[in-house]
């Protein structure tokens, strides 16, 4: 079997503390047929050196000054020459076989556009903070709810090029502007019952600083309010739909694990790591 190119593409920007960490959970993944970008907004606190570090290991790097992540992202995917892309922002982390276990599914289901996995979520002093699990994946849902583990998430070339990559004006929500643009050309997209990456929730993290308080009515806000007007009518739109959906979201994920559906598939994962080395 031939497994295909993977491209991740790793925005930087002043993230020295984290950055190797996120650079190393790439360059350790058990499957071998990735190419690393590295696309550095100019920074100024020792990234570059910590990139430098590791260039023999790159297929591509820059450092200048950009427009943003959403800009940089895109700046590294018209680089890419793999079949499969993720992205990893500089201060998050994949799991060793994150990889390997997102290209078997792709592989195996070539109708599935996009895949996801589970995450944990850590501190700026690697300590857990909480997991984060994901019931199956539901259209209806993520309309309402649209929560997904970007860091985790694996979807095909195509897919990417007939989005034409992120929107450049949003900052905050152009994931998840992505996700309802592939869901605009009907893709599968496929949630696997494992945890494949690592999110960091730290004081200086645009999440944080944007979203941990639903009262602010920061830029983060607004491009949320964006979305929901470009994708979302007016009942959805509502503001206790999105609880309604959260609270049927939960309550999805305990039935999943009280039938073992996920326990049968995550032990399935892990059997096939052990007999298959991609």
């Amino acid at each position: 079997m031939k497994f295909p190119l993977v491209t991740i593409v790793t925005p930087s920007y002043n993230q020295a503390k984290f950055l190797e960490a996120t650079i190393l959970s790439v360059l350790n993944q058990d499957y071998k047929n990735i190419e690393y970008i590295i696309i550095d907004g100019g920074s100024t606190d020792g990234s570059v050196d910590i990139i430098k570090k590791y260039e023999p290991k790159l297929a591509f790097w820059k450092s200048e000054s950009d427009k943003g992540q959403s800009h940089a992202i895109n700046k590294g995917f018209l680089q890419a020459k793999g079949q499969i892309f993720n992205w990893l922002n500089s201060d998050d982390i994949l799991m060793p076989s994150a990889v390997s276990i997102a290209i078997r599914y792709l592989l195996q289901n070539p109708l599935i556009g996009m895949v996801f996995g589970d995450r944990v979520v850590i501190n700026r002093k690697n300590q857990i903070i909480r997991i984060e699990e994901y019931p199956t994946f539901s259209k209806n849902c993520f309309r309402i709810d649209p929560c997904l583990a970007q860091e985790t998430s694996f979807f095909r070339k195509e897919l990417w090029e007939k989005s034409e990559g992120l929107d450049e004006s949003l900052h905050f929500s152009m994931d998840t502007d992505l996700w309802f643009k592939f869901l605009r050309q009907k893709s599968i997209i496929y949630h696997i019952p494992f945890i494949l990456g690592v999110w960091r929730e730290h004081g200086l993290s645009k999440s944080f600083l944007e979203y941990d308080d639903e009262l602010k009515r920061g830029k983060g806000f607004f491009e949320c309010e964006k979305l929901k007007d470009k994708y979302l009518g007016s009942i959805e739109k509502l503001i206790y739909m999105r609880k309604v959906f959260h609270k049927i979201n939960k309550t999805r994920l305990l039935i999943e694990k009280s039938l073992n559906l996920r326990k049968r598939e995550i032990l399935e994962i892990s059997k096939n790591l052990k007999q298959e080395d991609l």
